[in-house]
């Protein structure tokens, strides 16, 4: 019997085209979520619980999802080249079955000792506080499993190069969440969050086992082993170590946190929150294409081209991330204001959630090359490297919120986090320049130079024109929302007039693409 053909991957354009459109909206169901979360149930108590509940189910969800599926892309790639799909197929489901079985351990650990946990990140919370964040842990801990599982079986998808239905996978789980939330608002309370993300990731769940079966998948459970899985062991076995580490300064933000005003521990969480939604529109596509790329070259010994590919791509990034966390750092408040401020949520909330986010902002300037330096690691079957720099990190990070929470507050949380992350980066790149002989980053030097000199200018613009009309949270909808835009428009029309002076490779190389994507010609081949 023939075997049963499956979809075809996208090409590159296409890809990329369905995985911005794709985070685009996903950004904007996870704003609308969001600001609905925002406008019923404020900045309070009960959601500094709810943020305090959520540490420990989003830890061992990253613990096994996130160390496992870094892993993941450059063994699978092994996997394939060595015993084609059939044996690719059986690896996954060895990988979903040992994931599932040490998740189910992880999750029963957590449910009976909830109290405990959530006590010891708010020490200072209220009885009524702490009750509720049990509750509320209990509710998510089955979304460790789900998101797990969602996780491979995505990359297994990501693999095969069908980006549209990645995309599509996304923007399902979140919709459905997001219907949840709107159905039932406020009737049972802060529980509905929880429960709306259990139900948006679970429609995920079989959606993607539905569209994995389209690829060849079958679900055979196994917890056999075999050479490829104790590569996956090992190559994951230091990122899991490097991620709980981790996890120690955000659960230091929010022990620091719950010793200040009400509602501090929601500040924290919600400009995170406003941090990851604008990370995920303007950076994770680039960061799902690199990841295949560079693991792709890597399993092929192509040193010189993966070099070329990490500055190519270092450039492209810095492009993006620049401004961008240029205009949240110096707009912070503004941003907050204009998207999430009604209902119960106040001007008062806006400036303090707005003066976390002041801080944190930064860091996003140095994540997308970070990031690509850490999956250029992975891709050499290297985890341990990064995890060390990382735990070094994380003890810089925990001193650095003692010395600044006291004369920042939790803008010294956040900017210890911005610092810490920014000084691992840089190592982390000087680390794999020693280990490749050398990334000659000079060839990038003189880009850089000039993309950070043109956003030098953007903040420039945008803090001149706030002077002659100083934003306030008290103005209307409208008088605020224009404010932002013409912030917004008059320091990014500065910055390209500064790249356009000059002459920036990366931004004409960039106007070019989206030329070219604009128009019905075919590109000129050379």
């Amino acid at each position: 019997m023939a075997e049963k053909p499956r979809p075809k991957g996208n090409s590159k354009l296409l890809g990329l085209s369905a995985l911005s459109a794709s985070s685009m909206l996903i950004a904007l169901l996870a704003y609308f979520r969001f600001a609905q979360i925002t406008a019923i149930f404020g900045a309070n108590w009960r959601t500094d619980a709810l943020a305090v509940a959520m540490v420990f189910p989003f830890l061992v969800k990253e613990v096994v999802a996130h160390s496992f599926g870094s892993a993941f892309i450059p063994i699978y790639s092994r996997v394939m080249e060595k015993r084609g799909h059939d044996g690719a197929v059986a690896f996954v489901n060895k990988t979903i079955s040992w994931l599932i079985l040490i998740s189910s351990v992880l999750v029963s650990i957590l449910w009976f000792s909830s109290g405990i946990l959530v006590r010891a990140i708010s020490p200072n919370g209220s009885p009524e506080l702490l009750r509720l964040a049990s509750t509320l842990l209990k509710i998510l801990l089955p979304m460790v499993i789900i998101a797990t599982t969602n996780g491979i079986l995505a990359n297994f998808i990501k693999y095969e190069k069908r980006f549209t239905t990645l995309s599509l996978s996304g923007v399902l789980g979140l919709s459905i969440s997001l219907a949840t939330l709107l159905i039932v608002k406020g009737t049972i309370g802060i529980i509905i969050l929880p429960v709306s993300v259990l139900i948006g990731g679970l429609s995920e769940l079989v959606f993607l086992l539905v569209q994995s079966y389209r690829s060849g998948f079958k679900v055979s459970p196994s917890i056999s082993g075999n050479y490829f899985m104790g590569q996956l062991a090992r190559m994951a076995f230091p990122v899991v170590g490097g991620t709980m580490v981790g996890f120690f300064a955000p659960i230091a933000d929010k022990i620091l946190a719950s010793f200040l005003p009400e509602s501090s521990v929601t500040a924290i969480d919600y400009a995170n929150r406003i941090k990851n939604i604008v990370l995920a529109v303007m950076f994770q596509p680039f960061l799902t294409f690199a990841d295949l790329s560079f693991s792709a070259e890597a399993a092929k010994g192509k040193v010189g081209f993966l070099l070329d590919t990490i500055r190519r791509n270092m450039n492209t990034t810095s492009l993006v991330m620049f401004p961008t966390a240029a205009l949240l750092t110096v707009l912070a408040v503004p941003v907050v204001s204009v998207f999430f401020q009604k209902g119960n949520f106040t001007g008062e909330d806006s400036r303090y959630i707005g003066y976390a986010l002041a801080f944190y902002a930064p860091w996003l300037a140095q994540f997308g090359i970070g990031s690509l330096v850490s999956r250029a690691f992975y891709a050499q079957k290297d985890s341990a490297t990064p995890v060390i720099i990382g735990i070094f990190g994380v003890i810089i990070n925990v001193l650095l919120n003692l010395i600044l929470v006291g004369p920042l507050g939790i803008g010294g949380l956040a900017l210890a986090t911005t610092v810490m992350s920014t000084a691992k980066t840089v190592y982390l790149t000087w680390s794999l320049s020693r280990k490749m002989g050398g990334l000659h980053l000079r060839l990038i030097a003189g880009e850089q130079i000039k993309i950070f000199s043109a956003n030098v200018s953007l903040i420039a613009g945008c803090l001149v024109l706030n002077y002659f009309w100083p934003f306030t949270t008290e103005a209307s909808l409208a008088v605020r929302f224009t404010q932002l835009l013409v912030y917004t428009s008059g320091g990014v029309s500065l910055m390209i007039i500064v790249l356009r002076v000059l002459k920036s490779t990366t931004f004409a190389m960039a106007v070019s693409r989206v030329t070219r994507s604009l128009s019905l010609k075919p590109p000129e081949l050379h």
